[in-house]
């Protein structure tokens, strides 16, 4: 499991060409790439895009190339093209009547009268470097979620102990609070009927109380909670399932709606703390699970 923050820098200082890759990764729903180079590499940025999607799934990443090269240029001066263009400024300058020196600045920064040699992105040790660069920052980068992913892990699974603390202690609760309610239930309509003729009631006021307590039950929501509970941790134990991140959130949000389910029908001054505890561990996994890949 990994976590979507991170942060991974690689640096290339041979042949003469330095080189520094950084990636810096947040959340986000889908990968979303951005890459800040020199132009003159903006022939790479394929390259780098299909090395990141194979490695991240998830998140907004930014990528920062900087690049410097120490080499000396391969340039070749065109000597017929500088010939062919002192002739025609000659020619222009007779036409014209003038006689000035022709400079030679103006010349050289004629197309292709300097010509550079092989362009960059032919340039197989830059390219090397490059892959070389990017890689080594992608296994760092890599490394940093990981280590993040461990903690993270680490956080839902003791919100999942906790959870099985609180919805123990609130099973608990459960069968003497029905007890106690339908005592309550049964002194007060006996104080409310005691001068009513209980021959035809008896049996329907029985019925209705019985159905009056039995809205308390939670037993469906509590089987359901743990359920849900334990998927959610065999889930965590796939370390190598890519965007594993999505379903733990599915899972949590159904833990999310169970616990509401809970506490609405059965919260009292006994199982509150536990209630809250519970919901509070929920919505933790909840937003946690929104930073993992």
């Amino acid at each position: 499991m990994k976590s979507m923050t991170g942060y991974g820098k690689a640096k290339y200082l041979a042949n003469d060409i330095e080189l520094e890759v950084e990636i810096k990764t947040i959340n986000g729903r889908y990968l979303d790439l951005k890459i800040i180079s020199p132009r003159e590499l903006n022939f790479f940025d394929h390259s780098i895009r299909r090395k990141i999607a194979h490695s991240l799934y998830r998140g907004t990443v930014e990528i920062r190339v900087s690049y410097t090269d120490h080499r000396e240029p391969a340039v070749r001066l065109d000597t017929s093209k500088l010939s062919k263009y002192h002739e025609v400024v000659k020619s222009a300058q007779s036409f014209l009547g003038l006689d000035e020196p022709v400079p030679l600045q103006f010349l050289l920064s004629e197309p292709g009268v300097i010509e550079i040699g092989n362009s960059l992105d032919e340039d197989p040790i830059l390219i090397k470097a490059l892959n070389t660069t990017v890689d080594k920052a992608i296994v760092a980068i890599v490394n940093s979620t990981s280590d993040e992913g461990l903690q993270i892990k680490s956080v839902m699974l003791e919100s999942l102990a906790r959870m099985r603390t609180a919805l123990d202690a609130i099973d608990k609760e459960i069968a003497p609070f029905k007890h106690e309610l339908l005592e309550k239930l049964r002194n007060r309509i006996s104080e409310l009927l005691s001068n009513v003729n209980m021959d035809n009631l008896e049996q329907r006021l029985v019925q209705e109380t019985a159905i009056y307590v039995d809205k308390y039950d939670i037993q469906e929501e509590i089987s359901r909670l743990r359920g849900h509970i334990s998927t959610f941790e065999h889930t965590l134990s796939k370390d190598d399932e890519p965007e594993i991140g999505k379903t733990l959130s599915f899972i949590a949000q159904e833990m999310h709606r169970e616990a509401n389910t809970l506490g609405s029908k059965f919260s009292t001054t006994k199982t509150f703390a536990h209630v809250l505890i519970l919901k509070e561990e929920v919505e933790k996994c909840r937003e946690i699970c929104l930073n993992v890949t």
